[in-house]
């Protein structure tokens, strides 16, 4: 409702205040003149954009209290499963795992429920606002949106597999570093190798990230090329108010903020998804060669202390 009424505001300061003259309004019973009436939109646009930046605000702080207990919780669980194995079998490539795979983890827990709710309904509302000025008008904003549906998800596919690779390179990354330490005569080559190859799979990311970025703002860009030329017919027409055709410049607008918000959730789901399935590879021990106690899990199958999957149990404070 308070985004409706930070769209539908604009639309009446034009309407009714520039547009009708300096002939009296009733308001509520009241007769107000335009400067008053202009005064008192005003003051009602700037509670309703101010009371949706405390809403905003107030998100964002229980955003951030989700996040960091739940990375605490999935720490403590893939730590605890760690400290499970043999010390012959727990793998040395823990504390990447621990700091910068956990993190993304547990700052998309976060936004699960939060970005869906809040710009999927922000979509909602600024659809409907834009479908009671003008259904065409409305319709023809909508034409990009099954082209962006289609191109996005598909070069999301190929950033996933590249992720997927840059992980695992991390930890190889991880697992020379500890056997340096242990060897000191080793040689850096390796290390050398794993930073190049690191380079080379961020430098993909990066063109395949800016590529889907630059089609979809590219596309998002074409929408205001219709509002101007069919909703300036429309105008010259009588059928649109200038007023409408300046509350829907300004909805579309808002409506580009929520669309690659709800992009950007979809593609950091499936970067969450390729970091948590590593997580859980490397909490199983799936990952690497096995001990001689893992040689016997895989035969006999998992303990109960040793499953395919982690769990985290909260326990009493000693």
């Amino acid at each position: 409702p308070i985004l409706y009424l930070t769209l539908e505001l604009p639309k009446q300061i034009v309407n009714r205040v520039f547009e009708n003259g300096s002939s009296p309004v009733v308001v509520f019973g009241a007769e107000l003149s335009q400067v008053s009436l202009l005064f008192l939109l005003c003051g009602a646009y700037l509670a309703a954009i101010t009371l949706n930046g405390l809403n905003k605000y107030w998100l964002n702080i229980r955003k951030g209290l989700v996040a960091e207990s739940f990375v605490r919780r999935l720490r403590l669980a893939i730590y605890r499963q760690w400290r499970q194995d043999q010390p012959a079998e727990r793998q040395p490539a823990i504390m990447p795992v621990l700091g910068p795979e956990v993190e993304p983890v547990g700052g998309f827990a976060s936004e699960l429920l939060a970005v869906p709710l809040l710009q999927g309904g922000t979509l909602a509302t600024i659809l409907l606002f834009m479908f009671v000025q003008d259904p065409i008008l409305a319709a023809a904003a909508l034409t990009v949106l099954p082209l962006q549906l289609i191109i996005v998800p598909r070069l999301q596919r190929r950033v996933n597999a590249v992720s997927r690779k840059r992980i695992r390179e991390m930890r190889l990354l991880g697992g020379h570093l500890d056997r340096q330490l242990r060897a000191s005569g080793q040689g850096a080559l390796p290390v050398a190798r794993s930073f190049r190859q690191l380079q080379e799979l961020r430098l993909q990311i990066h063109r395949l990230k800016f590529l889907a970025k630059a089609i979809n703002n590219f596309l998002t860009a074409l929408t205001p090329f219709l509002f101007y030329s069919l909703g300036g017919y429309f105008v010259l027409q009588e059928r649109v108010s200038l007023g409408a055709l300046v509350a829907m410049l300004s909805a579309h607008k808002e409506f580009s903020s929520p669309l690659k918000d709800l992009f950007r959730f979809y593609q950091q789901s499936e970067d969450v998804r390729i970091r948590y399935q590593e997580i859980r590879a490397f909490a199983s021990g799936s990952r690497g060669a096995p001990g001689p106690a893992a040689a016997a899990r895989n035969q006999y199958g998992p303990s109960p202390a040793h499953g395919n999957s982690f769990t985290y149990e909260r326990k009493r404070p000693s």
